[in-house]
């Protein structure tokens, strides 16, 4: 592809890009990626869901030799929860078990990042409104502010 090629692609594309960002959440944390995480551990297990896996992407990245700043991704849920929106859209899998990724950016914030499932409900079949839908954005939003120091 040659240079004016891909320049106008990454035109063409940037405001699908730009909508599609608009539709993340993020929200800083008082604490450094791993107590974050282990927030987040505990919150979940107490609500009565189930934390299914942690990836490190430092580590990961460590065992390679290449460095990365903390970068963590959580993977969690409900299966009850879950399994009532894949009744309706069963392409929705794509975004369970939910997920929040933690990272430090390049000033040493830590952040919680998660995307608004209302915002992708309709790209799967699902009404914004549906209510496990409506679930899993709280759950979200509950489950990233204790993780991130704010309580709830």
């Amino acid at each position: 592809m040659g240079k004016i090629t891909a320049t106008a692609t990454v035109l063409m594309f940037g405001g699908a890009v730009s909508a599609a960002m608009a539709d993340r959440v993020n929200v800083a944390s008082d604490a450094n990626v791993a107590r974050s995480v282990e927030r987040l551990n505990t919150a979940v297990e107490a609500a009565g869901a189930r934390v299914f896996t942690t990836v490190d992407f430092q580590r990961g990245a460590a065992s390679v030799g290449e460095e990365l700043r903390p970068t963590t991704v959580v993977i969690f849920g409900s299966p009850k929860i879950g399994s009532a929106a894949l009744q309706e859209g069963q392409t929705m899998a794509l975004y369970l078990p939910l997920r929040i990724l933690f990272f430090e950016d390049e000033n040493g914030q830590t952040w919680a990042t998660y995307d608004e499932p209302t915002a992708i409900a309709a790209s799967h079949g699902l009404s914004a409104n549906n209510a496990a839908v409506l679930q899993m954005k709280a759950a979200l939003a509950r489950f990233s502010s204790v993780a991130t120091g704010g309580g709830m």
